[in-house]
C-alpha cells in the first residue's frame, strides 16, 4: 500500500448504517432529517453519456436527501458570493457544459410558451432569471407586448409593480435557497397571477441512480433538485397551489385570473401529496389474540436508523385529509419487506377507488382524481403476510413511524 493512504485507511471506523446520520443536517425546505445521498466531483456536468468529459477537479461535492419531502441538495455552495459564482461556475467555460443556454434553449422555450399563453398576449409578463434576455425578445416578436426580464444574478435591479404571469426556466435548480427564490417570485406576482416554470424532477429510480443521475451536476450549478412532492411542499409553504405538468409546472394563488387559469389548465391539475405512516400507538383495529392471524400492526421496533412497525394483515386502512387539490398522490414509505418483490405486489385504494400503484423513490405510490373531496379512507392491500417461524408471527411490510429526525446522536 502507498504509505500516503495508510493513515487514511486506519482512520476509517467500522461500518455502521448510522454513520450517514451522525452529522445533523436539516432539510432547507421542510426541516426534516436529511441524510448523506451521494458525493460527486465538482467537474461532473449534465451529460447522460460522458459526465466527466473534462476530467476531475478533485473537489468533492456532497449531496443530501430529505427523507420526508425528497429534496436533494448540497450545502457546499451556501454562502458563496456573486463573485464566487462568476469566477468558478458561470465563467467563460460555462458554455462548454451547457451549449444551449445562451440562445437555443430560450428560443425553443419562447415558441412553446407563445402557444401555451395564446390569448394572454396583453398580460403583464416577467421572465425571472432572464439571463441575456433572449426569451423576452423572442416573445415580443411573437406578439407579447408587455414583457420584462429580471435576473437576480446578472441584472439585480428589481422591476417595478406586479405581474400577471411570471415565467422561470431551469432556474430554481441553481438556487442554494429555493424557498427564498420562489418567495422572491411570489412578491412580484399579482394576486390573481401565476408562476410558470420548467424543471427536471427526480425519476422514480433516483435511489438507484443516485449521483449517476445526469442532472445532478455541480459544474452546471445544479445545487438543488426536486421531486413532485418537494415542489408541492414549496408552494404550500408560500400559500401557493402547485400544478403538476411534465417538465413545465405552475404555482397559483386562490383566485387565478382567466389568463392564468388558461395557462395552468394546459400544464396540469392542482396537485397535492399525502404521506402515510405506521401509527405510533396501537390503532383501533381487529386484533385477535392469541392466534395473531388478524393483527394489523405489530409492536414498534427500531433498527439502527428507523423506528417502524411490521404489518400483519392483508388489508390496512388510514383516515386521511388533504388540501384542496384535483389530483392527490398517496405515498407509503417502507424500510423493509418480508420477501423480495412483496412491496411491488401491494396496492393502494381511496374510498374503494382503484388506481395504478407503483414503486417510486422508495415509496408505494398511487394517484387519484379527487372531484371536490377533502378526506377519505385509504386502504393498503398486500399479498398474504409470510410466517416468521423464529418469531411466531406473520409479516409483510416494515413501515416507518411518522416524521421524526432521522439522524442518530
Amino acid at each position: 500500500m502507498d504509505d500516503r493512504f495508510r493513515p487514511l485507511f486506519q482512520a476509517i471506523p467500522p461500518l455502521d448504517p448510522r454513520a450517514r446520520y451522525t452529522v445533523r443536517h436539516r432539510c432547507k425546505l421542510c426541516d426534516g432529517g436529511a441524510a448523506a445521498f451521494d458525493r460527486v466531483d465538482f467537474n461532473k456536468h449534465c451529460s447522460e453519456t460522458d459526465p466527466y468529459k473534462f476530467g476531475y477537479a478533485n473537489v468533492m461535492i456532497d449531496y443530501l436527501r430529505c427523507e420526508q419531502c425528497g429534496f436533494i441538495f448540497t450545502e457546499f455552495f451556501d454562502g458563496w458570493t456573486a463573485a464566487d459564482w462568476s469566477r468558478f461556475v458561470y465563467n467563460q467555460d460555462y458554455i462548454r457544459v451547457d451549449q444551449e443556454y445562451a440562445e437555443t434553449r430560450p428560443m425553443h422555450v419562447a415558441r412553446h410558451f407563445a402557444t401555451l399563453l395564446h390569448g394572454a398576449e396583453q398580460a403583464r409578463i416577467l421572465d425571472f432569471g432572464a439571463g441575456a434576455g433572449i426569451f423576452e425578445r423572442r416573445m415580443r416578436e411573437l406578439g407579447f407586448t408587455d414583457i420584462a426580464g429580471y435576473d437576480p444574478f446578472s441584472s439585480p435591479a428589481r422591476p417595478d409593480g406586479l405581474f400577471d404571469i411570471i415565467t422561470c426556466f431551469e432556474v430554481i435548480e441553481h438556487s442554494p435557497d429555493p424557498l427564498a427564490t420562489i418567495a422572491d417570485m411570489a412578491s412580484l406576482l399579482a394576486e390573481d397571477g401565476c408562476i410558470l416554470f420548467s424543471q427536471t424532477t427526480h425519476p422514480d429510480d433516483i435511489l438507484i441512480r443516485r449521483g449517476s443521475w445526469w442532472y445532478l451536476a455541480p459544474r452546471n450549478g445544479h445545487v438543488s433538485t426536486y421531486a413532485d412532492e418537494t415542489l408541492a411542499l414549496l408552494g404550500h409553504r408560500l400559500g401557493l397551489h402547485f400544478h403538476r405538468g411534465d417538465t413545465v409546472f405552475g404555482y397559483s394563488g386562490r383566485t387565478p385570473s382567466l389568463a392564468a387559469r388558461r395557462a395552468l389548465e394546459t400544464i396540469g391539475p392542482r396537485f397535492g401529496v399525502a404521506r402515510l405512516y405506521a401509527p405510533a400507538g396501537r390503532p383501533d383495529s381487529p386484533i385477535a389474540f392469541p392466534s395473531n392471524q388478524d393483527i394489523w400492526w405489530h409492536e414498534v421496533e427500531s433498527s439502527a436508523t428507523h423506528r417502524f412497525r411490521w404489518t400483519g394483515a392483508e388489508r390496512l386502512s388510514w383516515n386521511v385529509a388533504w388540501p384542496d387539490v384535483s389530483l392527490l398522490q398517496l405515498r407509503l414509505p417502507f424500510v423493509d419487506q418480508i420477501d423480495p418483490g412483496f412491496a411491488a405486489q401491494c396496492s393502494l385504494r381511496l374510498d374503494g377507488q382503484i388506481a395504478e400503484t407503483r414503486l417510486s423513490r422508495g415509496d408505494i405510490v398511487a394517484e387519484f382524481t379527487i372531484n371536490g373531496r377533502r378526506e377519505g379512507v385509504v386502504e393498503l392491500r398486500t399479498p398474504p403476510p409470510t410466517d416468521d417461524p423464529g418469531a411466531g408471527r406473520r409479516l409483510g411490510l416494515a413501515i416507518p413511524l411518522g416524521p421524526e429526525p432521522l439522524w442518530v446522536t
